[in-house]
């Protein structure tokens, strides 16, 4: 079997086409059928100049003939104009924006609704691909390039049968050319698609190694290694290079190989019609049109062998999109329920990540309390995190279930689910618009009043009055112009105004100074008061007082219980704690 890129066929280009259209796609066969009359028009057109050439090289010259020939050549000629002005109604009506419009909005429906698992997987860059070029590269290009391969198919076609009623010897003779522009465009298409191939795996490549040794040129520098890791930036960068070269290589053959077949054809033409004109068995006239009609019909076909790699452009775009587009949502299952209460229970949970061998969670079971502190600790990597991920319905289980109140999350849609959760990362995410709006976020109907209540809750509507326009200030990207300690409360406010009766908190203090995390936990105080608390703890002080603690190691709930229990069964837990205190007392 064979590796090389896979192109598409014309036929299913046109399917592609009708897909990416979407519920515009009869306006795009419309367009279509159009196109085809026109070229139909066209290649008449062409013949009726055999005609008129015939009709003026009498002697003498039949004027009135060729006056009739002439005026059909108008009538065919205005027929093609007219034709093509409606088959690019798919462009001038205005459709393509709105195709590109409801393709971008089911883009923006999927990202809201696919499993977060999938979104995950995706980098920033290829969702942000997907969203903007890939939507451009798949619909701006389709009328275009469609009238084009029906130009050099349907007015050759017509030009062809219409020279057998002129001297079957020449229309044999075309025909027999212009199938040798077919394997041209293969050659053509297969080295497009394999440079595109070569060079998007070498530009990645190249990439990675600029970034690599940018971000490590401090290091470099100090071990005088600057030279020896060098090497390897170099090769990449001779290796693009090469690449490049080889496809201006073969971009230069292909295009000497094209010219070679038009001037052949023109060449042989004009021979062959030297000699039969010199038998008496042609006209000069009949010679004179036929390498005119033959020239013209050359120029859409030069144009179209040229531009056939914007097919796979439009085809891999329109690809990529679909992928995205393909994705499942989470199933929610009949009958639909709705959350009483709000322990949430683990059943004999087993989870693993996409493309992972290694089981996250391994028959995880638990119940946590409502209205109740539970904490959940362990070493790097233990699959605290997937817990809670997984009580938010991040992806289903392989193996067990999940329930809130009593009440399976898979018969719950996203939405209703999220709606009870409320959630403060470790690292805060906040978006470049002014702090009242990224407070707002929660409640996206609540008054200025209530988002300001909330942040005096989290203790930073001091901090926010001073800033230069208060509440109206920008945070910059990410959240850049404020502190760590500033954005942690900005988001603990997010969470109070939320009010939601589920709070997941990531350890919200582990990366901030003593005076950020004092006002940071005064801020968490007032968001848990009477709610079911789940907090992810790296420093084991902090939960020290939790109802319940949570011990997972290598995906497996391994220990249960408060801090004083766990201590007295000296096991896991007691083990951390005691290495905690040694890294405490060497710190001091």
């Amino acid at each position: 079997m064979s590796d090389s890129p896979h192109y598409t066929t014309f036929k299913q280009s046109y399917e592609i086409g009708k897909e990416i259209a979407g519920q515009y796609k009869h306006i795009y066969t419309r367009s279509l059928l159009f196109y085809i009359f026109g070229h139909i028009n066209q290649g008449l057109a062409y013949l009726t100049i055999f005609l008129i050439f015939t009709a003026l090289s009498q002697y003498p010259p039949d004027t009135g003939k060729a006056l009739m020939w002439l005026g059909l050549f108008v009538i065919f000629t205005f027929l093609n104009g007219i034709s093509r002005w409606f088959a690019n109604d798919f462009e001038l009506s205005g459709t393509l924006p709105r195709v590109m419009h409801d393709m971008r909005v089911k883009l923006g429906d999927k990202l809201r609704t696919m499993p977060l698992e999938r979104l995950n997987r995706y980098k920033a860059g290829e969702l942000n691909a997907s969203l903007s070029s890939n939507v451009d590269e798949s619909v701006m290009m389709l009328g275009l390039i469609s009238g084009m391969f029906l130009d050099v198919v349907i007015t050759p076609l017509v030009v062809v049968l219409g020279m057998f009623f002129i001297d079957w010897r020449m229309a044999l003779f075309v025909m027999f050319m212009m199938p040798l522009a077919i394997p041209l465009y293969r050659k053509k298409r297969q080295s497009s698609m394999t440079e595109k191939t070569d060079m998007a795996a070498g530009n990645a490549a190249l990439e990675s190694d600029i970034i690599e040794y940018v971000q490590g040129l401090p290091v470099l520098r100090i071990t005088n290694q600057t030279g020896t890791n060098a090497k390897r930036l170099n090769d990449g960068i001779i290796k693009v290079r090469d690449l490049q070269k080889a496809g201006i290589w073969k971009t230069i053959s292909l295009t000497l190989m094209q010219d070679a077949l038009i001037l052949g054809t023109l060449i042989v033409i004009g021979v062959l019609g030297s000699l039969w004109v010199g038998n008496t068995t042609m006209g000069i006239a009949a010679v004179a049109a036929i390498l005119v009609m033959i020239s013209r019909l050359m120029e859409p076909l030069s144009i179209f062998l040229a531009l056939s790699g914007i097919l796979d452009i439009m085809t891999s775009s329109f690809k990529r999109v679909k992928n995205v587009l393909s994705i499942p949502p989470l199933e929610i299952i009949n009958p639909r329920a709705e959350i009483s209460s709000f322990e949430v229970e683990f059943e004999s949970v087993d989870f693993t990540y996409h493309g992972q061998e290694e089981q996250a969670l391994k028959g995880v079971s638990i119940k946590i309390p409502s209205k109740s502190m539970t904490a959940i600790v362990g070493p790097s990597g233990s699959g605290k995190t997937t817990m809670t991920k997984m009580m938010m319905r991040y992806a289903d289980p392989q193996k067990g279930r999940i329930k809130i109140g009593g009440a399976d999350i898979r018969n719950m849609s996203q939405e209703y689910l999220l709606s009870n959760f409320a959630v403060v990362f470790q690292d805060v995410y906040l978006f470049d618009e002014s702090i009242i709006e990224n407070i707002r976020m929660a409640k996206p109907d609540a008054s200025d009043d209530e988002v300001k209540g909330a942040a005096r809750a989290a203790h930073c509507h001091e901090f926010i009055k001073r800033l230069p326009k208060g509440y109206e200030t920008g945070v910059g990207d990410i959240g850049g112009s404020l502190s760590g300690g500033e954005r942690q409360r900005i988001s603990i406010a997010r969470a109070i105004l939320k009010d939601a009766p589920i709070v997941i908190l990531d350890e919200p203090t582990a990366a901030l100074d003593t005076e950020s995390e004092l006002a940071v936990q005064k801020a968490v105080d007032a968001l848990v008061a009477d709610k079911t608390i789940i907090v992810i703890a790296h420093r084991l002080s902090t939960v020290a007082g939790a109802d319940y603690i949570l011990v997972i190691e290598a995906g497996r709930l391994i220990e249960q219980g408060t801090h004083k229990e766990l201590l007295g069964k000296g096991g896991r837990y007691n083990d951390l704690w005691q290495a905690q205190l040694r890294s405490n007392a060497w710190q001091t």
